[in-house]
Parts: C-alpha cells; sequence; structure tokens
C-alpha cells in the first residue's frame, strides 16, 4: 500500500493536470488567434512589399491619377477609412484611408501598417511612398536619383 504522502503527490499531480488542460483549453481560441493574425499579417506585408517593389514608372502614374479621381469624388476634409473595392481586394489590399491632401491604399492597417501612400505636395505634385511597417518606408515618386 502507498504511503498517504505519495497518493497525496499523485491526486496534486492529477489536479495540476487537470487544470492544465483547462487552461489551454479556454485559451484556445486565443492562442489560435494569435497564431493566425501573425502568419496572415506577414502575409500581408509580404504581399504589399513584393507588389510596391514592382511598380514602374507608367504604374505609378495610375496611381497618382486614381488617387486624384478618389481624392476629387470623395473630397474628405477629415480622416476617414472604408473597405477597399473588388479591383483592389484582387491585388491583397484590405482598405483605403484618406484625408484632404493624401490617400492610402492599404495592405495592412492598425500597428503593422503596410501600405502605398500618395500625397498631393503644396505645388500640387504628388509624392508616392511604399510604407512598408511603420519603421520603413520609401519613396518610390519622384524617383530620388
Amino acid at each position: 500500500m502507498k504511503s498517504q504522502a505519495a497518493q497525496l503527490a499523485y491526486a496534486l499531480l492529477a489536479a495540476g493536470l487537470v487544470v492544465l488542460i483547462l487552461v489551454i483549453i479556454a485559451a484556445w481560441p486565443l492562442i489560435e488567434f494569435a497564431v493566425y493574425d501573425s502568419y496572415y499579417s506577414t502575409e500581408q506585408m509580404h504581399a504589399g512589399k513584393k507588389y510596391m517593389d514592382s511598380l514602374t514608372d507608367k504604374d505609378i502614374q495610375a496611381w497618382i491619377q486614381r488617387a486624384q479621381t478618389d481624392l476629387e469624388k470623395d473630397n474628405p476634409t477629415d480622416f476617414t477609412g472604408r473597405d477597399a473595392p473588388p479591383d483592389l481586394q484582387k491585388l491583397g489590399m484590405t482598405g483605403i484611408e484618406e484625408n484632404s491632401n493624401y490617400i492610402d491604399y492599404m495592405w495592412l492597417g492598425g500597428m503593422n501598417y503596410t501600405a502605398l501612400d500618395i500625397q498631393r505636395t503644396s505645388n500640387g505634385d504628388f509624392q508616392v511612398t511604399a510604407v512598408y511597417t511603420p519603421y520603413t518606408n520609401r519613396v518610390i515618386w519622384p524617383r530620388q536619383e
């Protein structure tokens, strides 16, 4: 016959395992969301970077024309955001954010921001910036020498 101390140790071990299993089951949706969101965010960031790095001068001019049209049509006076239309969703974009002088065509919003940023400058020209993350971006128009 086992001693009472050994029986108590087994009982505590079994109770601890049951509690651990219950915590894992309860936390599973959060764990799954964190893993999925991390994968999705990384995929969106890579898709946006790949697309923006492939833009030619002709492509950039088409984006500038689109930005001009969108800004004139929407005439935003305050920050506004909306879902990307179907043609931009085909490129993997998720949304559009705009204000009076800029428009962001976004692959990923929030903290890990990835977007094609088109800003109307004070002289009426446009500057196009590939925003890869909040900390990494590159002006792609006008071309930098």
